[in-house]
């Protein structure tokens, strides 16, 4: 059974999943059909329409057709201090060349096992990457060349547990703020990794930390929302949304704008609430009914909620792409669009990429489709066995970035979705890839950081 499917004890069909290998985690958790990997593709022969092609069935707008996609001049970006890149999750064009040119490489640590499986990203704060390894372990590495720095490995002070999946790292201000499976969240000086405070919760932390305002938000495996003081560790409010046990294994993170954070939620809420006091301002429901298996159901905004000039842009596993006003919580527009990844906003439009490996330009002032490009979805195209599952996009040099679950990475012209370069990892990539100073930066499942330019 696919790791990154958590508590499939909801889950009747899950039973019947066969194991699975390293590569395949993420596409048998998001694929409803089976380990042997068919679908029903073409409608049958009796004249019946197949509801599966035509939920899937993604296409070009011909009202768009005239409109040229013009990219934002790209800016330096330094830091990806946040595990989104910045606390709204809307960092932007970062430059660089995007060809793809293996740099160098370097080992962070511990990879996924059968107990545990990477699922945050690393952050780069003043030069130096930060990441939390499969054995609670923060590395730190000179950001040029993958020289360690420290690394500190987080002990639980009361748990016999051994392994503990969920948590991340955000590094602002001298300090490394971690989040662990293990229930608690901590503060480290980044220079050295000494704990500075150290926050014991009732839950483990499921997500990875966003720090905004003077506050730390991590959300815990039952669905609870914790705002923490960023030079304390004290709880200043918590918010407590709809449990839901199945879900998709992501380190999502919340956004947080001016006075507002929006958080998702494994039940497919988007709850916008006061940055202040945590008090509710609205909450949407990113879910799909009449989904055609439990797993095609499982309702997880695994991806991060990017805020943009007043719009929160979100999408569900279960088939909600949207766009909300972040102050009435009325949607602006959504469709059917079934991802676990984080949109990307770029001038007048928004990227995604969906659990079929569709990666779509949309108008993000209609919804509107610009193009649709089919990436990579099998190991073995020809035989069709094997799915593969996308992380990305992020956009460097004015080109759109992803990796995969067999390795292959590859970057995309925005202006029609042409494949302009590729490279290959060398391993599984569950982990969207992340940007610095020109660098692209790839931690493979092995735990294994790959450094392209």
């Amino acid at each position: 059974m696919s790791r990154r499917l958590v508590s499939i004890v909801a889950i009747a069909a899950a039973a019947a999943l066969s194991a699975c290998s390293t590569a395949q985690r993420i596409g048998d958790a998001v694929w409803p059909f089976g380990g042997d990997d068919s679908a029903p593709e073409t409608a049958p022969q009796d004249g019946r329409v197949s509801i599966l092609t035509f939920e899937q069935q993604l296409i070009a707008d011909p009202a768009l057709a005239s409109r040229a996609i013009v990219t934002p001049p790209a800016m330096a970006v330094v830091n990806w201090s946040q595990p989104g890149g910045e606390a709204d999750n809307s960092p932007a064009n970062a430059a660089g060349e995007a060809s793809l040119q293996l740099a160098w490489r370097a080992d962070l640590g511990a990879g996924s096992d059968d107990q545990v499986s990477l699922a945050a990203p690393p952050v780069i704060s003043e030069g130096v990457l930060f990441f939390l390894d499969a054995e609670t372990r923060v590395h730190a590495v000179d950001a040029t060349n993958g020289r360690e720095r420290w690394s500190e490995r987080l002990r639980p002070h009361d748990s016999e547990d051994r392994h503990a999946s969920g948590g991340g790292v955000a590094a602002i201000g001298g300090r490394v703020f971690v989040t662990t499976g293990f229930g608690f969240a901590a503060a480290l000086d980044a220079a050295n990794g000494s704990e500075i405070w150290r926050f014991e919760g009732r839950t483990p932390f499921l997500t990875a930390p966003t720090v905004a305002g003077g506050r730390v938000y991590a959300t815990t495996s039952d669905s609870e929302l914790m705002a923490l003081d960023v030079g304390t560790g004290e709880v200043q409010w918590t918010f407590q949304a709809v449990a839901e046990s199945a879900r998709i294994l992501s380190a999502s993170s919340v956004a947080a704008s001016e006075d507002t954070v929006i958080a998702p939620f494994a039940s497919g809420e988007l709850t916008a609430l006061l940055a202040a006091n945590g008090r509710r301002v609205w909450t949407d429901s990113l879910s799909r009914t009449g989904r055609l298996t439990s797993l095609s159901a499982i309702n997880d905004i695994a991806g991060r909620p990017v805020v943009d000039q007043g719009v929160v842009y979100a999408a569900s596993h279960s088939g909600v792409l949207a766009a909300i006003d972040i102050r009435t919580g009325q949607r602006v527009w959504s469709r059917a669009f079934a991802s676990t990844q984080t949109p990307w906003i770029a001038g007048d439009v928004l990227y995604a990429v969906s659990v079929d490996g569709e990666l779509a330009a949309f108008d993000r002032a209609t919804g509107g489709v610009f193009w649709v490009r089919q990436l990579r979805r099998y190991r073995d195209e020809e035989e069709r066995s094997g799915r593969v599952s996308w992380a990305g996009p992020i956009m460097v040099g004015g080109k759109l970035v992803l990796a995969n679950s067999v390795g292959d990475v590859v970057a995309v012209a925005p202006q029609n979705g042409t494949v302009t370069a590729t490279a290959d990892a060398g391993n599984p990539v569950f982990i969207p890839p992340v940007t610095a100073a020109g660098s692209i930066y790839l931690v493979t499942d092995e735990a294994r950081l790959v450094v392209l330019r």
